[in-house]
């Protein structure tokens, strides 16, 4: 039986009761698992939410920034959501971006070196192995933690086949998508290890409606700035959307949010994303499958709705492609 997950994003602004309601929906539904966004929220905590509200389907960070909390810290935390689900929950780990980790006041260094310590040091205390010169423990893991890594340059996908339990894409044309399969599991191999554990989830933005044109509106204002976020934005350039990926940059360049959301091509936005009516993206989503899409995520964004309604609309659409 094929999987399928889906994303619920808190930062959309619904409150905690909705949000698990949601998840125990998706639940009901029969999807695979619930992934939880990280921004203006706390998403380990919004994943222990999740876990206490539900019994079958697993939970995943989706994904946590590793600059946002210690690895012990999160060592701990991931070891309570896996205690409270039964071994239910996903570590999905992420290094964000540098413009956004910026505006915080936060320097990235070099993040690829840094996800590696911070994933060595989370195993190490998942363990029962010290994680501080003082020999600091945490409590050992019930259930292995799977540890899974957010992927959105090559590199980090090869990393991930040396290290992780997962990738985490998102975001990408099938075809990209593959190739970056194709390095992790190649690097899987390199290091000794059987490609075929490395599990393949991949993002799917939603933007559901019969009427296309006003689907393809809401998917130019919902994705403008990703597609402006400069690691995003030479992906595009290098896979064959240079003008569009330079007309985003320049127009968010000078805060022109409307011109930028205008550069967003139906071909871009086809490229990356679901747009319009069921049988359309249904289409899309086998595509994806066919390309090596383990657990696609569909992410629902609302054209005509409010977020809940939308998430809702997603889940009983999608409910027929488990």
């Amino acid at each position: 039986m094929p999987e399928l997950a889906i994303s619920i994003a808190t930062y959309s602004g619904i409150p905690m009761p909705a949000f698990t309601q949601l998840a125990r929906k998706a639940e009901d539904a029969g999807f695979s698992g619930v992934f939880v966004t990280e921004a203006n929220n706390d998403v380990m905590l919004c994943c222990y939410a999740a876990a206490v509200a539900t019994s079958r389907i697993r939970v995943g960070s989706w994904i946590a920034n590793i600059y946002f909390r210690e690895p012990h810290l999160a060592a701990a935390a991931a070891q309570m959501i896996q205690e409270a689900s039964g071994g239910r929950f996903i570590l999905g780990l992420g290094v964000s971006h540098r413009p956004a980790l910026s505006s915080l006041g936060i320097e990235m260094g070099n993040a690829r070196e840094r996800l590696r310590r911070y994933t060595e040091t989370i195993r190490n205390g998942l363990s029962g192995k010290p994680v501080s010169a003082l020999g600091m423990r945490i409590r050992v893991a019930s259930h292995p933690v799977p540890i899974y890594f957010g992927a959105l340059v090559k590199e980090t996908a090869k990393l991930g086949g040396e290290i992780a339990d997962g990738l985490m894409l998102y975001l990408a044309a099938p075809a990209r998508m593959r190739e970056e399969i194709e390095l992790a599991r190649g690097e899987a191999r390199r290091c000794g290890r059987d490609p075929d554990d490395l599990r393949i989830t991949m993002g799917l933005p939603l933007y559901l409606d019969d009427d296309r044109s006003r689907a393809l509106e809401a998917a130019r204002r919902g994705l403008f700035f990703f597609a402006g976020l400069p690691f995003y934005n030479r992906i595009l350039a290098r896979g064959g959307f240079a003008a569009e990926a330079k007309a985003i940059a320049d127009a968010l360049a000078r805060r022109d949010f409307a011109a930028a959301a205008a550069a967003m091509s139906d071909r871009l936005i086809d490229s990356i994303a679901m747009v319009g009516p069921a049988a359309r993206c249904l289409e899309r989503l086998a595509e994806y499958r066919d390309a090596g899409a383990e657990l696609p995520i569909i992410v629902p964004n609302p054209v005509d709705s409010d977020y809940a309604a939308a998430v809702r609309i997603a889940m009983n659409t999608f409910a027929r492609a488990i």
